[in-house]
């Protein structure tokens, strides 16, 4: 039953030695760094993180992962086990975020990230999510994460994963993908704007604008079809009082 209540989550525990390594490598973690990990789960990916890094500070929020984790792991002195919900905290300190996110967790840590200070993070993600991370305008995977995700950072897919890396197996494929902080900023309203705008998808973006006293000129392109950088100027603009 437990097994049954984490697939629902879409927590699927990685049991793949070599994806384990390459995702190591490709975290390219420094002894001098701190590495934040979303998802304890087995310990198999934190276990490793803790021989490359400085100290290691891994979240797990289901109560007997955690229970399991903190007996298995005790050993590790750079280990810091937190039984909580990563995407509520606002003040962890560190260098690196490395996770497998359960696929429900996935657009949380996605609208938390950019509020962070890191250097890079190296994910795995359902396929399909990563797909619209790096959606263009115009194509049918764009939405509002598409947005939000590459005006805050630069992303790169490493290496796909099979369903076979995982246990219990999932439905579908999963990516390993990098991102780097590019140094924009972004705020919750603005956020909040962006979501907003891409629930009025198929309306004209310039009737979006005409709506909230704005100047923007789109003629008759629609909001899905409007590039990142013109949709953050559009949501920017928005009033607190529209839309918040």
């Amino acid at each position: 039953m437990r097994w049954l209540r984490r697939i629902s989550f879409g927590q699927h525990m990685l049991i793949d030695l070599k994806i384990l390594a390459n995702i190591i490598e490709a975290s390219q973690i420094s002894n001098d760094e701190i590495v934040c990990e979303a998802g304890t789960g087995n310990g198999i990916l934190t276990h490793e993180l803790c021989k490359q890094a400085k100290s290691v500070i891994s979240f797990e929020l289901d109560n007997l992962l955690f229970s399991n984790a903190r007996k298995n792991l005790f050993y590790l002195s750079n280990l810091n086990l937190v039984n909580a919900d990563l995407f509520k905290r606002y003040n962890v300190d560190f260098n690196v975020f490395v996770s497998n996110l359960p696929y429900s967790k996935s657009k949380d840590a996605f609208y938390w990230l950019p509020f962070q200070r890191f250097n890079r993070a190296i994910i795995m993600v359902q396929k399909e999510f990563a797909d619209k991370l790096e959606a263009a305008p115009g194509e049918k995977n764009y939405r509002a994460i598409s947005v939000i995700t590459q005006h805050c950072f630069n992303i790169q897919s490493l290496f796909n994963v099979d369903r076979k890396a995982f246990y219990p197996v999932p439905t579908v494929e999963s990516v390993v993908i990098r991102l780097v902080p590019n140094g924009s900023r972004i705020t919750r309203q603005t956020i909040k704007n962006v979501n907003f705008m891409f629930s009025q998808r198929n309306k004209k973006a310039s009737s979006i604008a005409k709506k909230f006293g704005n100047k923007f000129e789109f003629g008759d392109t629609r909001i899905d079809k409007i590039n990142t950088k013109e949709l953050i100027k559009l949501a920017e603009s928005i009033e607190f009082k529209v839309c918040g």
